[in-house]
């Protein structure tokens, strides 16, 4: 079937260069593999099993306290905060003095959209108004204070399937993924994230109604909340199958409780219609905020096609500006896809299966419908990607190595963002 897209995609709309061809061909072979490798995994959890708990010394049983959690909470909040002086810093290198501290910082500031962004992130960030009196600045606390809360309930979703040495590897991956580093700026990637991870959480605690009300938030967060049903109607099936199996009694108090998380399944529907309602009442246009969320395409692979050859046309272009662009733009996206690839083709049997269903429909949208540009933003999103990095880390050597590359693109995401080579869009 992706043959038969990716050919009428060519035929369509022909690429330009034949690196295009190449490089689409490419990816589209990864993809192919990934999803071949992931329906063993997907089968077992349909007959109610999950195969990465056969993998011993994994698995954690000692609780994590609320002491433990207010310390990852209080480390990334530093974190973010040494971004301040860093930040005017790399500008005072790049361009000399243009500003004062506070006026540079307003790099961080600017790129919000209020007028494209789905609704719930300005709502909330709003309550913090009544501590800076400015809108701008209670997004932008909003978004520290957001961030910080996902990365907690990120440490402690990896904690239910894993040990402590996983968990704190996954959020140091986490924040030292290059993208990240626009998590420091009025966005709403960290309130999607909070709830994404939650919903996560609440699928392997077998708590599906609360799972729903988390993803109904992430709806309303950003347009990758829909791809949640996925995995919550996914590990639901497994749950209902595996109680089956197993004999489990079925009393009344159980098919009230299946009923409750049946209803629930109705949430993120309605969170994708409330979405739609605002749309109309702003726009007058019901999907107004999903055509500027993902630009579809006429045909499968043509946004792919068309970003390769972008890429391609700008690397025979002669000077230092084009390379910056070619490496700050392009390049960066093309890597984070092929990173989200290949660790769809591991993810079967290292994480949790619902998990890894959430990577092959992300994908999708990704390089079939959605804008390329947008890779990098969605992958880092997407945390079931960085935690099968984590998880398949074995040997301390291998993870020194892997922070330092993540640290140095990190670093140079860092100097790119602030000299506009990133091209970012919110």
């Amino acid at each position: 079937m992706l043959a038969i897209l990716y050919g009428l995609s060519l035929l369509q709309r022909p690429p330009v260069f034949w690196e295009s061809v190449a490089v689409s061909a490419v990816f589209m072979i990864l993809f192919g593999a990934g999803c071949v490798r992931f329906i063993p995994s997907f089968l077992s959890l349909l007959m109610g099993e999950e195969p990465h708990l056969r993998r011993e010394g994994d698995r954690t049983f000692r609780r994590c306290g609320s002491r433990e959690l207010f310390k990852i909470f209080l480390l990334v909040l530093a974190f973010r905060l040494l971004e301040f002086p860093l930040t005017y810093v790399v500008h005072y290198l790049l361009f000399g003095y243009s500003g004062t501290f506070f006026e540079v910082q307003r790099l961080w500031l600017d790129f919000y959209q209020a007028e494209t962004a789905f609704p719930l992130y300005g709502y909330l960030s709003n309550i913090f108004w009544i501590v800076t009196v400015n809108f701008n600045h209670a997004r932008f606390i909003g978004s520290y204070f957001f961030t910080a809360l996902a990365v907690t309930a990120l440490y402690y979703l990896v904690q239910v399937d894993f040990d402590r040495r996983v968990a704190r590897r996954t959020v140091r991956y986490f924040l030292l993924m290059p993208f990240a580093a626009s998590l420091m700026g009025t966005v709403p990637d960290g309130l999607f994230i909070l709830f994404s991870v939650l919903t996560l959480l609440f699928i392997r605690k077998n708590r599906f109604w609360l799972a729903n009300i988390f993803a109904f938030f992430a709806v309303t967060a950003h347009a990758l909340g829909a791809l949640l049903f996925f995995p919550v109607l996914a590990g639901y099936v497994s749950y209902l199958i595996g109680n089956v199996r197993q004999n489990r009694a079925t009393g009344k108090r159980y098919v009230l409780r299946q009923i409750l998380n049946t209803l629930s399944f109705l949430l993120i529907p309605l969170g994708v219609g409330l979405v739609m309602l605002y749309s109309r009442l702003r726009f007058g246009d019901g999907m107004a905020l999903y055509r500027l969320a993902l630009g579809l395409p006429g045909t499968p692979f043509c946004s792919f096609s068309e970003w390769t050859d972008r890429a391609f046309s700008l690397s025979r272009v002669v000077g230092e500006h084009s390379v910056a662009i070619l490496l700050g733009t392009y390049a960066a996206q093309l890597l984070y896809l092929l990173f989200a690839v290949v660790m769809l083709l591991f993810a079967g049997k290292t994480i949790p299966t619902a998990f890894a269903l959430l990577m092959a429909v992300t994908i999708p949208m990704t390089i079939l419908t959605g804008h390329v540009s947008d890779t990098a933003r969605v992958v880092t999103m997407t945390v079931p990607f960085v935690l099968t990095l984590a998880a398949k880390v074995r040997r301390r050597w291998v993870d020194a190595l892997i922070t330092v590359l993540l640290g140095a693109g990190w670093v140079a995401y860092f100097f790119a963002f602030i000299a506009g080579y990133t091209n970012v869009q919110f």
